[in-house]
């Protein structure tokens, strides 16, 4: 990829292709997070006809909230299985990133927890490189112990080809610099999420539109083109006011906000 591109979270349904095209967002993702992939699987066809109707492209497939690092090993193989089969997935329909958690391991101790973390991602990560994709560890706590840069020392120094997909609303809500995050792991990340913060009395109060949060994304999109950042930037839609009959006037405000600082 050679500039940013805008985007959005999207279900793949007709109207938000439509949507997107109308509104010049080029790209779309799409997240499977159901114990089943069997039934994304199967529109793959009725995806090509509609990413060739409306010349638009899948930036991401994303699986969240998965527990890969579990002691059963039957549960650790299926989430395995899972992920390769969406990984052929992005081989076949060109998507360049597939992202995914780490596992929680709960009551495993942090060690152990990175070193299966290491074996699992780093098989996927092999995988997806002799298919053309990337594989990226995702930043927030769904399902994923390895949400913050200890973590990322230990796992992304024995799997050097892992990235990052970045939301810096994870950092903010956890009290963490997501700017110095950004500075110091810029360079890892291969697909980056514009999801709002909104923090009253010091607790969070919902998450809505780029440009009608506190997040400074002009300063967040400045270190990530000093760390030549090649991947997109998807709007996500998170807020209960910004979904549902507001779905699309939200993207619309990220959108506007967000679209002078993406070089054509």
């Amino acid at each position: 990829m050679d500039a940013v591109r805008l985007g959005f979270i999207s279900d793949l349904s007709e109207q938000d292709f439509a949507f997107a095209q109308q509104e010049n967002l080029p790209v779309l993702e799409h997240n499977v997070n159901g114990p089943d992939v069997a039934a994304f699987l199967e529109r793959r066809f009725e995806l090509r006809r509609l990413l060739e109707k409306y010349q638009r492209q899948l930036t991401a497939i994303g699986r969240f909230g998965r527990e890969r690092i579990s002691d059963d090993p039957e549960i650790r193989q299926k989430e395995q299985d899972d992920a390769k089969r969406l990984i052929d997935f992005c081989n076949a329909m060109e998507v360049p990133t597939f992202v995914c958690g780490a596992g929680l391991g709960d009551g495993l101790p942090f060690d152990e927890k990175c070193s299966r973390a290491v074996d699992v991602l780093g098989e996927l990560v092999e995988y997806g490189l002799c298919r053309g994709v990337r594989v990226a560890l995702y930043n927030c706590r769904w399902g994923n112990f390895a949400h913050r840069p200890e973590a990322w020392e230990v796992i992304l120094s024995a799997v050097p080809n892992l990235g990052i997909k970045y939301d810096p609303s994870h950092a903010i809500y956890d009290g963490a610099d997501y700017l110095r995050e950004s500075r110091d792991w810029g360079h890892k990340f291969y697909h980056v999420h514009a999801k709002g913060t909104l923090i009253i009395d010091g607790e969070r109060f919902e998450d809505p539109p780029a440009g009608m949060d506190q997040t400074n994304w002009g300063a967040f999109l400045a270190v990530l083109y000093a760390k030549n950042y090649r991947g997109d930037l998807v709007i996500e839609p998170h807020a209960t006011t910004w979904v549902g009959a507001r779905f699309y006037d939200g993207i619309r405000i990220a959108a506007h906000h967000l679209r002078p600082f993406v070089l054509p």
